[in-house]
């Protein structure tokens, strides 16, 4: 494969690639699509291709290009301590959408403990990474590498690549917006796995294998989304110091969402310490950071979406923000455009839809005390308590990571 390829070749990548952002595909088959064409236009022999839960950073589902699955792991440790070059976290937060580890070291690629530790070793020299963002957040990242002694990255790579990422993240997180109305799977307990320090499984719940059957294990023991949320935290552990949850919200084939959260667990007696990861369904609540980040609220949009939840009026949101009605009108205005909804109830239940299902399931379960003739009437529901609890649900989760 030639390092160089022709304007032509670029030039038609990028066709493709604007076609597929546009064509709603599913987000992994899109990136699976989208890395053909890129690999025609910045040849690589190796490479990380993932999307990412936009308010953590973790890759949750992916692929990679000639990489084995314990250097998979060696990859993901390095990542997520966050002590070399170019992390994708930082890559994130720069004005560039795409850097090279050559640029960044000054051309002395052994200055990057990655290079010496993993690049090196598996014959692999510089390194290509971008962040596909849109609408302010990453909803994807991919690290190319070439082969040990080839040419580095060049500024025609890095423009390319450059060009196409924000095309790239408009068409996952459109995509992903798509997925997120999506139905709820059928109610099945949290899984649980045990994770050593080294990587290897020391536990794993039958509802675990349950939940996780569906995504791609990339020839690893568990799909790599695990290991990556128990590196996260683990590292919070050891260090004490606050950052990004270990926390990640991965959409499955069957189209809907499952949330993995990782905590440290304390060694008993001369046991090693382990790491677990709870594995369960997302509910609505955990998917409106999602949501909100999808349609590209702005944050007085979501102030204001905030106090609608909780049924302050026009004039209570003007009063409590210092702004006039007629700009709080417009504001409302901008918020159902962009979610879709033409009035407070509809905002409502597209955020909540899925407890209010859940509810309704429950009560139509359960019989009342009335109807079971025991003499008790039953309860009466305070619809203000319910709105209060749906109001601090919302803020909670849309402040939330």
């Amino acid at each position: 494969m030639g390092l160089v390829p022709a304007d032509s070749a670029r030039r038609a990548a990028r066709s493709a690639i604007t076609r597929l952002c546009a064509g709603g595909l599913p987000p992994l088959e899109l990136l699976q699509q989208v890395a053909e064409r890129v690999r025609a236009a910045v040849p690589y022999v190796s490479a990380g291709w993932q999307l990412t839960d936009p308010a953590t950073l973790l890759g949750t589902s992916g692929f990679a290009v000639d990489v084995d699955p314990a250097t998979h792991l060696q990859l993901i440790e390095n990542e997520l301590t966050g002590a070399d070059f170019i992390p994708f976290t930082l890559v994130a937060r720069s004005p560039a959408a795409a850097l090279t580890l050559s640029a960044t070291t000054g051309g002395q690629l052994d200055r990057s403990a990655r290079y010496r530790t993993i690049n090196a070793t598996n014959g692999w020299g510089d390194e290509l990474r971008a962040v596909f963002r849109s609408g302010g957040a990453a909803w994807g990242q991919v690290c190319l590498a070439r082969a040990a002694g080839e040419p580095a990255f060049g500024p025609d790579d890095t423009a390319f690549l450059t060009a196409v990422c924000g095309e790239i993240g408009d068409g996952l997180r459109s995509a992903l917006l798509l997925d997120s109305a999506c139905s709820a799977a059928p109610g099945r307990a949290p899984g649980l796995v045990v994770l050593q320090d080294d990587g290897s499984v020391e536990a794993v719940s039958d509802d675990a294998v349950h939940w996780l059957a569906e995504l791609p294990d990339e020839g690893l023991e568990l799909p790599p989304v695990v290991y990556e949320v128990a590196r996260r935290a683990r590292s919070l552990a050891d260090t004490g110091r606050p950052g990004l949850p270990a926390r990640a919200r991965v959409r499955v084939p069957s189209q809907h969402w499952l949330v993995l959260h990782g905590t440290r667990l304390r060694p008993v007696a001369s046991r090693q310490p382990t790491t677990a990861v709870v594995v369960e369904q997302a509910h609505r609540a955990e998917l409106v950071p999602l949501i909100v980040a999808a349609h590209e609220l702005t944050p007085r949009e979501r102030e204001i979406t905030e106090m609608l939840v909780r049924g302050l009026s026009t004039a209570e949101i003007a009063a409590t923000l210092w702004l006039s009605p007629y700009t709080v009108r417009d504001h409302v205005k901008a918020v159902f455009g962009k979610l879709g909804v033409r009035s407070r109830p509809e905002l409502t239940a597209m955020l909540f839809h899925e407890h209010y299902a859940a509810g309704a399931q429950r009560a139509a379960a359960t019989p009342s005390r009335a109807a079971s003739g025991d003499g008790h009437r039953p309860e009466p529901i305070d619809s203000g308590d319910v709105g209060r609890r749906q109001a601090a649900r919302f803020r909670d989760a849309i402040r939330a990571p």
